[in-house]
């Protein structure tokens, strides 16, 4: 019996141990949960903040990524035009410069017609001048021939004159 009574003691020490034990544990666990409860909530408010401004900011980035892949999808669309526009122009003065190289030879044969009858006018003015010369040379013929025509005629009139007078 009293070595019952002993090992009774021994465990009622050990189960006023362990209450104490225990009753610690769970002042250490309420310290705990309070300190979770003040600092973890704080420190859940403000990750919650975090994750509201992280949302916030996340809206806008992804409405200003749709802005700019519109504005990309409107450049696309200008650079499209305008690499249209650009082979456009690109033909068109492909046919212009074909155009340009045709005037030239027609310029060229136009400038050799030109030339020709550059000659052909130089040929015929020195023609006329010679004619002309010729002309004046005949009708300064012409002229001293008449002159002597007429001083023929005087004579011939006088000498009829002269001839009737004598006859009659």
């Amino acid at each position: 019996m009293d070595a019952l009574r002993e090992q009774l003691e021994e465990e009622s020490d050990a189960k006023t141990d362990l209450q104490r034990q225990l009753s610690r544990a769970n002042a250490e666990a309420n310290a705990w949960r309070v300190k979770y409860e003040s600092e973890g909530m704080a420190r859940a408010e403000e990750l919650e903040e975090t994750r509201r401004k992280l949302s916030a900011k996340l809206q806008e980035t992804e409405s200003a990524l749709d802005a700019a892949n519109n504005k990309i999808s409107g450049l696309e669309k200008n650079r499209s035009r305008i690499q249209m526009e650009l082979e456009d122009a690109v033909v068109n003065s492909d046919r212009a410069g074909a155009a340009v190289t045709a005037l030239e030879k027609r310029n060229k044969s136009f400038d050799k017609v030109i030339a020709d009858w550059q000659l052909k006018v130089r040929s015929l003015q020195s023609e006329l001048e010679n004619a002309q010369k010729e002309s004046r040379s005949y009708s300064a013929e012409l002229f001293r021939v008449k002159t002597q025509y007429e001083e023929v005629i005087v004579t011939v009139d006088s000498l009829r004159r002269e001839n009737s007078n004598l006859s009659g």
